[in-house]
């Protein structure tokens, strides 16, 4: 094969991944544009379940949060769990627990968040579970509005996280890249292929945690807990999947301060991808990923053959606006700005944080690949 085949043959290969790739964003927006926004009063009680381990700077902040909400406190309990915190975490809130509706559960041994949310289930005594992060805080209305979400048939509610304040521009990054992920859950969700879940913001029926196995399948898994149980209830029961878009349902979180903890993070997150129970999602992931490598490294191949650089060019700047109207769309109907000054950020911002993604979409699955990551002063290695 010549030269100029080789790049001919890479030009018509980068062009029908783009092809996939737009057609896989307007599945995305079929998706969100199908998310309701639906209240539904009803009487269920709810177990909140807070597992924590060294989290003494924010588990006061959580906890008083969800003492603020306004739901009836005879309807909801609080459950904080120990994961064998080494610092003030427990001291930090034991004027708070055992009085109102606050108790707190230690774990004998450090097992890690499953076993810490899993021994909040065994010790709750409500029908609806529902878990958040202990370095979160809460829209007086959260609670609220996950419960509100809930109709006879719905079995799991993924719930809307979002960073609060961001200090500089690698911040602001993660609160445009972090809302995206919001949305591509909203949107899977929306099309009845329930995908991404925040462990922050999940509400779950208790009986289904037990019917369908719990975590049992996925313990030897740092992440994704609430994702495989999500998808495990889809599979296999009858209960439907809800996205709770409602404006209040919102949880609080801090972006990451340093781009070697965000590289740490989202390895964590890439590393239970393969794992996921749907299989058929996973040649799409596979050749979306194609994608943004082939996207990536085609600039080397410009630096041999500039006659590339029309096609990569083009193809880069339609990813930028297909990306921004699904983004938009997102923003707006997930109700995940707090102003049109956020808006505003977002259409300044987008070009730059487009490359930002791109780059780190492509580096991240391969850097979890050849090294592990830490968590709550754990290594975990592959």
């Amino acid at each position: 094969m010549n030269e100029l085949n080789f790049y001919n043959l890479f030009e018509h290969y980068l062009i029908i991944l783009f092809i996939f790739y737009f057609l896989f964003v307007v599945f995305l927006l079929r998706g969100i544009l199908r998310i309701n926004k639906i209240s539904i009063p009803n009487n269920l009680k709810s177990s909140v379940i807070v597992p924590f381990r060294n989290e003494e700077k924010f588990l006061r902040r959580c906890v008083n949060s969800l003492l603020s909400q306004n739901f009836e406190r005879e309807r909801f309990e609080i459950i904080l769990v120990d994961d064998n915190s080494t610092d003030g975490s427990v001291n930090s809130v034991s004027d708070l627990i055992n009085s109102k509706n606050v108790r707190l559960i230690k774990l004998d041994n450090g097992n890690g968040k499953k076993k810490a949310i899993e021994a909040g289930i065994h010790h709750s005594n409500n029908e609806i579970i529902i878990t958040t992060d202990a370095d979160c805080y809460h829209h007086k209305n959260w609670l609220k509005s996950l419960i509100e979400t809930f109709d006879n048939k719905t079995g799991f509610v993924a719930g809307k996280v979002v960073y609060s304040k961001t200090e500089n521009l690698f911040e602001e990054f993660q609160k445009i890249e972090f809302a995206s992920l919001v949305s591509i859950g909203a949107a899977f969700i929306g099309n009845k292929f329930p995908l991404l879940a925040n462990g922050a913001s999940c509400a779950y029926r208790k009986d289904l945690f037990f019917r369908v196995g719990g975590f049992t399948d996925n313990l030897n898994l740092v992440s994704g807990d609430e994702e495989f149980l999500m998808q495990k209830i889809f599979l296999e029961t009858e209960y439907e999947i809800k996205f709770c878009a409602m404006n209040n349902a919102v949880v609080f979180t801090e972006p990451i301060k340093s781009i070697s903890k965000f590289i740490n993070q989202r390895k964590r997150w890439v590393s239970k991808v393969p794992f996921y129970k749907n299989k058929t999602l996973l040649p799409v992931l596979l050749i979306l990923f194609l994608f943004y490598f082939s996207l990536t490294f085609s600039v080397i191949f410009i630096v041999f053959n500039p006659e590339l650089s029309k096609t990569i060019f083009t193809i880069f700047v339609l990813k930028n606006f297909i990306d921004f109207i699904f983004m938009v769309k997102g923003y707006h109907l997930l109700e995940l700005s707090e102003n049109k000054f956020e808006l505003l950020k977002l259409m300044l911002l987008f070009p730059i944080a487009e490359i930002f993604h791109l780059i780190y979409i492509t580096v991240v699955p391969l850097l979890s690949l050849l090294k592990g990551f830490d968590w709550k002063g754990r290594k975990f290695r592959r």
